[in-house]
């Protein structure tokens, strides 16, 4: 409902207020970005009917949410409408503040930068320094009107930014610049068919041409084009309001001709009920330069005189002094805001440096200390082992001594024994019981020193353990493994060639077997070789299907056809503890 109200504003902004007023009762039971929104909306509306806005407080808290949770569009809005409050409230350096933070929210960059309400703003900014006769300023906001008007597609806006900029030369005194300006303004209208809005604008080429008399004819024509096709006029061909300044221009005109009656009648048709000061300046001018030519001394006191209450060029000056010194006030205090901001983000991210970098020297420290204690606890369960494993030899030693004791012994007795039974048959028996129990003997010191070599086996195995967790601690302290540790934290990090050159130059030194039998498999592709070496690095699947532009499935897959390949096992979660087993890869004393 509320985004078909904001369509209804531009065009019908009466119609929008009564749909909202109408949901008023509905408000409170909203979200707050729905009542938020309602506010913008309404206050919007309101601007665009030309209701006068009276209280900031509205439009000040509807900046202060979309400062936060706003779009660029939205905040731009917010500030846009702050603005218009200040302008309604007579507050013209906080309108033009407002108006200027509302640019600076703009993106511009975007593809759905709200153009026309950008457009907007610098024209308000426009109005403002026309008022204030900071007109060089006012010129510079219409160039950015017509630019982002035409951004916009709006043609009319565009033209009319340019239609109203002349005045701001014509009072700069850069007639001919206005002229060529006006002649172009003509163009355009006429050629996108704005024909009464061309007619309108050709009175101020009117006013141009009336500085040189040899221009009349110009004048003539143009003064009879607009009469006859102008909607300006009444049904008694009259012209209504401010737009009798026409007027002064047609009595000019017939005062350059030497024809005062006719002058003088122009010049008070100027008139109308509430007739601005500005709009009587050339009025009293006229009737006094007429006067002055008729030499009716009466007459020129009175004009005179009304003339120079209308024209006081010294309170002129005098107000536009202290207007550019109010002007160069804003710009003083905007900069120091702007650089406090700047101050405040710099101090910000400083706390921020130093607070990673006392968590970098904190973590560094907690690791340090971990490490020593792993390091402590493998050199004493290395001199454990060693300690047992010169035991175990010794025992080893001494049955094989006890073995070729028994085995000589053996002999001499089977020597003695053959001796007897050359002499007697009867020892024969004696001869077998002694076989029999050497045979026995024999079996046992033969099983026990079998096990005590498979015991000799596994602690020669186990004393190497420490020398191949080294080695492994070697592997992953090296340059490019830590690099692509450091990498795996980082999302949407990439590995470079040069990387992967040195990931296999480090594993063809440390686990030169693990290589030859990468590439003596077959159908053994760069890819998969890549996945095996990130594998003993423990690289989490994730992180390597992003280096090497895979899907994570895909890692998976290529795990299972390793292990099939290298280990006759089909699944991919085994392959990381088959590596480890066959070519002695330790890591974190597993």
């Amino acid at each position: 409902m509320l985004s078909s109200i904001d369509t209804l504003i531009n065009n019908h902004p009466d119609s929008a207020l009564q749909m909202l007023d109408s949901l008023k009762s509905e408000k409170p039971h909203w979200s707050k970005s729905q009542r938020m929104r309602y506010d913008l909306l309404h206050l919007k509306a309101e601007n665009k009917a030309f209701v006068p806005l009276t209280s900031d407080s509205v439009a000040q808290a509807l900046v202060c949410y979309y400062d936060t949770w706003g779009n660029a569009n939205e905040r731009m809005m917010a500030h846009y409408l702050l603005g218009c409050l200040y302008r309604d409230m007579g507050e013209t350096p906080q309108a033009t503040e407002a108006y200027l933070d509302a640019i600076a929210q703009a993106d511009t960059t975007s593809r759905d930068c709200d153009y026309k309400t950008l457009f907007r703003i610098y024209a308000q900014m426009a109005t403002l320094y026309h008022k204030q006769l900071l007109l060089s300023e006012e010129i510079e906001a219409r160039k950015q009107v017509r630019h982002y008007a035409l951004l916009a597609k709006d043609t009319f806006n565009a033209i009319f930014a340019l239609d109203k900029s002349i005045s701001a030369y014509i009072l700069l005194n850069k007639k001919d610049d206005a002229e060529l300006l006006q002649k172009e303004v003509l163009r355009q209208y006429m050629d996108n068919g704005y024909i009464q809005e061309a007619l309108l604008s050709s009175t101020k080429l009117m006013y141009i041409y009336l500085d040189y008399p040899g221009n009349l004819p110009k004048v003539k024509l143009l003064m009879d084009d607009y009469e006859k096709k102008s909607n300006d006029f009444n049904r008694d061909n009259e012209l209504s309001g401010s737009k009798r300044q026409y007027y002064s221009y047609k009595g000019q005109y017939y005062e350059m001709l030497n024809n005062l009656d006719s002058a003088e009648f122009y010049y008070r048709k100027v008139y109308y009920p509430n007739t601005s000061s500005v709009a009587k300046n050339p009025m009293y001018k006229g009737l006094l330069n007429v006067f002055t030519k008729r030499h009716q001394a009466d007459s020129i006191s009175k004009y005179a005189q009304l003339y120079c209450e209308v024209n006081d060029s010294s309170i002129a000056k005098k107000d536009q002094e202290l207007t550019a010194q109010m002007a160069a006030s804003y710009n003083y205090y905007r900069y120091q805001k702007e650089a406090r901001e700047n101050e405040t983000k710099a101090n910000n991210t400083l706390i921020a440096l130093i607070t990673i970098l006392a968590l970098l020297v904190i973590t560094s420290m907690i690791l340090w200390n971990r490490y020593q204690k792993i390091k402590k606890r493998k050199q004493q369960e290395f001199i454990d082992l060693n300690t047992k494993y010169q035991n175990a030899t010794n025992e080893y030693n001494k049955n094989l001594r006890m073995l070729q004791i028994l085995d000589n012994a053996h002999q001499g007795v089977i020597a003695n024994i053959q001796e007897e039974l050359d002499r007697t048959k009867d020892e024969s028996s004696r001869l077998s019981e002694l076989n029999a129990e050497y045979e026995s003997e024999k079996t046992r010191l033969e099983e026990e020193n079998s096990k005590l070599a498979e015991s000799l086996k596994t602690l020669e195995r186990q004393k190497g353990l420490p020398n191949y967790l080294e080695h492994t601690q070697l592997f992953m302290e090296t340059e490019i493994v830590r690099c692509l540790k450091t990498l795996e934290m980082i999302p949407l990090s990439k590995v470079t060639e040069a990387n992967w050159t040195k990931l296999t130059t480090e594993v063809a030194c440390f686990f030169p077997q693990l290589l030859n039998d990468l590439n003596l498999l077959p159908k053994m592709t760069k890819q998969k070789i890549r996945v095996c070496l990130l594998v003993i690095l423990k690289i989490q699947d994730s992180c390597i299907a992003n280096w090497l532009n895979l899907k994570a499935s895909r890692i998976s897959n290529i795990k299972s056809e390793l292990n099939k390949e290298m280990f006759n096992d089909c699944s991919a979660r085994t392959i990381y503890n088959n590596l480890r087993q066959k070519y002695n890869i330790l890591s974190n004393g597993k």
